[in-house]
């Protein structure tokens, strides 16, 4: 995230061109741009890391366009898919931004989708330009204070030919030159609705600006940023120079209680019951709690500088801790808690200007929001990790396909496809790494009990690995796709409709691999229609659990449900025997989805289940236990531990 009071690159980082592109620039191309446009857009992009983005609004407005010049005239939106990112923006921001430069100023609501778009992403950090030729956008960009630069089409065209092979410079000049012509030509045809002089001026001070205006970069002897990182290494424990430390004063001493979290941190393990998850949480924060006591008494007499600076240098600390707190917490099933630790992991990021620790937090958030059903809020979230992730060249996959699905969801059907071809084409450039991310994309829909999503992105994960012939990766996949289905209830048939024809899109098979494919889930749903069948025998006197399960088997919990009468059913999953449920007593039983359950040496009893619970969760028996102090809840092995990158 940049800083509100500069416009600064941190040291060592490096920020490339955003395009947000308004639809007077797709009807400009269409009408003149070569048949080898895309080609040549294509190097120039993908050369310097650029990228295009347009909102749905701008879909609308081209979708009848087609590029004149070319044989076939095909459809400028068909043609740019490969290389443009449609993102929905919020609708209150849109009605907002109308309300704050008065609605009879205001421009269409495309273009002020546009706008609202083009400010969230500079916020974000990236260098945007908006392309359009509307001069009223430009001028209401530069009132309303939103932080980005415009350019007209010919420009945008212009820019990108110096960026690309001499070969093609040409051709792209070329047409820089006639839609700038078409520019002049529309602007002197508008002389009695503005000041005309004012756009032609705008427009010929874009053209002499040989490339975009960038952000100043941070100089590497700055005063600030010297002290900040002086006071991270002492933390850190490195040697400092006397000046730095004589200008630092106390904050070193008074920073440094902050150092027991990460040590705290650093001694947790993944693997606990969920008791000791619990109470692993409350020791932490607990311990955290205590940390920011004392540092924020030390620092209350100090002046403002000082404590800007200590809160600088803190910031990898709370957002590790936070992130922790966050993630312990989803596993425990507090959804609620779990997004308060995180939104504070995700502000403890922005402070310290780290996009990887931005990405992170925001996908978390994410999951959570996906968890609640909360589509249009999880698709804006993924859609942000995902720029991050563009920002940093980092993995995004996971981002973009979850971002497709929300979307599909929220009933933005054409953003969502967006989405999945743009996802289509970094899985086919490694289907060895997709079939690991989406299988553990699956993995984390099913710990959020949205089995009906992780259902159909683990079926394109063992596509993948199919393709990959990893034996132990599709032994794997079919215990999680037969755990998906056993979890799937009528409400996620019903939600999930279409979905499955959008994820087709992500990967495509030979028509052998196809056939392979078949048989595979055809293996799979004949053993899931055999578990959806009760246990033939019950037992109505107590008999050892071995008799049900081995004390070494862990059942995967699916989901947990407390009932009327206070009392908890455990739906749980063994690849052999299926769904079964336990009744255990009233009391607090700290379970969610996602846990491990271990039955340990104890007499069970075994009973048909009700047709209502067999319906609903799919129960081969309802199982009682003897003795549930026996029973032991474990946290899955979820990476909480966040990394110091310092």
């Amino acid at each position: 995230m940049q800083s509100e009071s500069h416009d600064l690159v941190p040291s060592g980082a490096t920020m490339t061109q955003t395009w947000v592109v308004d639809s007077n620039c797709f009807i400009h191309l269409g009408s003149m741009a070569p048949n080898t446009f895309i080609h040549d857009i294509k190097k120039a992009l993908s050369k310097h890391q650029q990228s295009l983005y347009v909102t749905p609004g701008v879909h609308d407005e081209i979708r009848n366009v087609r590029f004149q010049r070319w044989s076939k005239k095909p459809k400028v939106l068909d043609e740019f898919s490969s290389i443009m990112t449609t993102i929905s923006v919020d609708e209150n921001q849109v009605r907002g931004l109308a309300s704050s430069i008065g609605e009879k100023a205001s421009p269409q609501d495309v273009d002020l989708s546009l706008m609202v778009l083009a400010s969230q992403l500079q916020r974000e950090g990236h260098e945007v330009m908006l392309v359009t030729d509307d001069f009223k956008m430009t001028t209401t960009g530069e009132k309303a204070n939103l932080g980005f630069s415009t350019c007209p089409p010919s420009t945008f065209i212009q820019r990108l030919a110096s960026q690309t092979a001499s070969k093609n410079k040409g051709r792209m000049k070329s047409l820089s030159r006639r839609v700038r012509a078409a520019e002049m030509r529309y602007a002197i045809s508008r002389v009695n609705q503005y000041d005309i002089q004012a756009k032609l001026t705008w427009m010929v001070d874009s053209l002499i600006e040989d490339r975009p205006q960038s952000h100043k970069k941070v100089h590497s002897e700055s005063s600030e940023l010297n002290l900040k990182n002086a006071l991270q290494r002492t933390l850190s424990g490195e040697k400092v120079k006397g000046k730095y430390l004589q200008k630092l004063g106390a904050l070193p001493e008074i920073c440094k209680p902050i150092l027991s979290l990460d040590s705290h941190l650093s001694a947790l393990t993944s693997s606990n019951s969920s008791d000791e998850l619990l109470a692993t949480y409350q020791e932490t924060l607990q311990l955290m709690s205590d940390v920011l006591e004392a540092i924020g008494l030390d620092l209350a007499p100090l002046d403002e500088t000082a404590a800007v600076l200590a809160h600088s240098a803190l910031g990898g600390y709370l957002y590790r801790s936070e992130t922790a707190l966050g993630l312990m917490a989803k596993m425990s099933g507090r959804i609620d808690t779990a997004r308060l630790h995180l939104t504070r992991a995700l502000q403890s990021a922005t402070l310290i200007d780290d996009a990887y620790a931005e990405m992170h937090a925001v996908y978390q958030l994410g999951l959570l929001a996906m968890a609640s059903g909360k589509w249009e809020r999880s698709a804006r979230l993924f859609e942000t990790a995902d720029r991050q992730a563009q920002s940093i060249s980092a993995t995004r996959l996971s981002y973009i396909v979850c971002a497709g699905i929300s979307r599909h969801l929220d009933g933005d059907f054409e953003t969502a496809e967006q989405h999945i071809l743009r996802a289509n084409t970094i899985i086919r450039s490694d289907k060895k790494e997709a079939s690991s991310l989406l299988m553990k994309l699956g993995e984390s829909l099913l710990a959020i009990d949205q089995p009906g999503l992780a259902l159909e992105v683990l079926d394109e994960a063992m596509e993948c690995a199919l393709e990959n012939e990893s034996k132990n990766q599709l032994e794997t996949l079919a215990d999680h796709i037969l755990m998906a289905n056993a979890a799937m209830t009528n409400d996620d048939v019903i939600q999930h409709e279409g979905l499955r024809t959008l994820l087709d899109g992500l990967n495509q098979l030979s028509e052998q691999e196809s056939i392979e494919f078949t048989k595979k889930i055809r293996e799979i749903e004949q053993l899931a229609d055999e578990h959806t069948l009760p246990i033939e025998a019950t037992w109505k006197d107590w008999q050892p659990s071995e008799k049900l399960v081995s004390t070494e088997a862990t059942l995967n919990v699916i989901r947990s449900e407390v009932d009327d009468n206070n009392d908890t059913l455990v739906v749980v999953h063994h690849s052999e025997l299926g769904s079964i449920g336990l009744w255990l007593p009233e009391g607090e039983w700290n379970v969610a989805s996602g846990h491990q359950l271990s039955i340990g040496k104890t007499r069970v009893k075994l009973a048909p289940p009700t047709p209502e619970l067999q319906e609903k969760h799919s129960l081969r028996g309802l199982v009682a236990v003897e003795d549930t102090s026996m029973l032991l809840f474990s946290a899955p092995k979820d990476d909480f531990i966040v990394e110091n990158d310092n």
